[in-house]
This record gives structure tokens, C-alpha cells and sequence, in this order.
């Protein structure tokens, strides 16, 4: 969301956690009716990861100090999923801690990248 606060995108993480919390549905599902099933109806080229489609990627992982291991996990005990980087356009925008969520358990990091500098500071 182009909020810059990140409350929008804060509150569908919560109501995929809440809602995956209180029914038999896997987090997978919600995940899925939360992007790919909006870019669907909307049109857009992203929701999905495919050939073709726009590289838009939120990495997730257990929140640090949290039960469980793993995102999927972590959101099915009914708790925010953190978030570790965030890609648009296959450009990562955002690597490291979130302001937004807690901290991940597992740290992101960018190993290589084909997007030179210039590209990448034209993005901005």
C-alpha cells in the first residue's frame, strides 16, 4: 500500500492471522485469498509467482521470541507473521528489520543481484 506507514498492509497481515487462527483453513489459503485472489478481480499483473507476472514479494518469517518456527506456523497460532524483506519489481526495496512487525527469527539478506546501482537508485 503507498500509505508509507504501512498500517494497511499491517492490518491484513493481523486478519490473515486472526482468521486462519479460529477456522480449520491453512494459512496458506488466506495468504492466497489475500493477494492472488485481489489481483484476479482487480486485473493486475502480480498475486502470483510465475513467469510473466510482476516480481513483488514480501518475505515472511516467525516472529522472534514467538512459539512457533515457522511464518506459516507462527500465523497459525494466531500471530502476525514478521516480515523480513519486501521486493517490487524485482528490485528489493526493503531488507532487514521491520518497523511495522517484530522482528524476524531467521535474518534476510540480499546474496546477489543482477539490478545494477543505477537502476536501483532511479527506483527511489
Amino acid at each position: 500500500m503507498p500509505t508509507g506507514s504501512g498500517i494497511m498492509p499491517l492490518g491484513m497481515l493481523y486478519t490473515i492471522a486472526h482468521l486462519a487462527s479460529l477456522t480449520e483453513m491453512s494459512a496458506e489459503r488466506f495468504i492466497c485469498a489475500a493477494t492472488g485472489s485481489n489481483a484476479r478481480i482487480y486485473g493486475l499483473n502480480s498475486g502470483f509467482v510465475a513467469p510473466g507476472k510482476d516480481a513483488d514479494l514480501v518475505l515472511i518469517d516467525a516472529p522472534e521470541g514467538g512459539t512457533q518456527s515457522s511464518a506459516l506456523a507462527a500465523i497459525k497460532h494466531g500471530d502476525i507473521a514478521a516480515v523480513g524483506a519486501v521486493i517490487s519489481g524485482g528490485v528489493p526495496r526493503f531488507v532487514g528489520r521491520s518497523r511495522n512487525t517484530p522482528a524476524t527469527t531467521r535474518k534476510a539478506r540480499v546474496a546477489r543481484s543482477r539490478v545494477t546501482q543505477d537502476f536501483a537508485a532511479a527506483a527511489h
